[in-house]
């Protein structure tokens, strides 16, 4: 009879230290789990600022060269004729539209890609081969 009550003391034991494994087991995924959306949301947030930072770039670089354009034309007409000014005048209005601060309903993307697609519509109507150095070969976003 000794015998019997020593086994049933060891498996209540090895009972207890399965679900003393499974505790520790789950604390670790609860541990793991905030963690990584602590991790997660500094991360994300670093690359949201280092996207935003190349975006601005790259829709201010081409602010630059319509403002400096439509300078030019302003002082001296002759050189750009007003079909190229109301294009760059177009450019402008795209991007005075383009968004300055995050917004979930705005298409950056699509928008960005407009202002692309119209800058280089004016360098060649202006006959130049200005363009951004650092645009990426296809779209930014996936």
């Amino acid at each position: 009879m000794a015998n019997t009550e020593y086994e049933i003391s060891r498996e209540l034991d090895l009972d207890a230290l399965v679900h003393l494994e499974n505790m520790f087991v789950e604390f670790g995924r609860e541990d793991g789990m905030a963690a990584g959306e602590r991790n997660g949301a500094i991360e994300g947030r670093v690359m949201g600022c280092e996207k935003g930072f190349e975006l601005s770039r790259e829709v201010g670089y081409y602010a630059g060269c319509a403002q400096l354009w439509k300078v030019l034309a302003q002082q001296d007409p002759a050189r750009i004729s007003e079909k190229s000014l109301k294009k760059i005048n177009s450019l402008l209005d795209l991007i005075e539209s383009f968004p300055r601060q995050n917004q979930l309903d705005d298409d950056v993307v699509a928008l960005l890609d407009r202002i692309r697609g119209r800058f280089k519509t004016v360098a060649s109507a202006l006959q130049t081969t200005e363009r951004y150095v650092d645009a990426p070969k296809s779209k930014m976003f996936y």
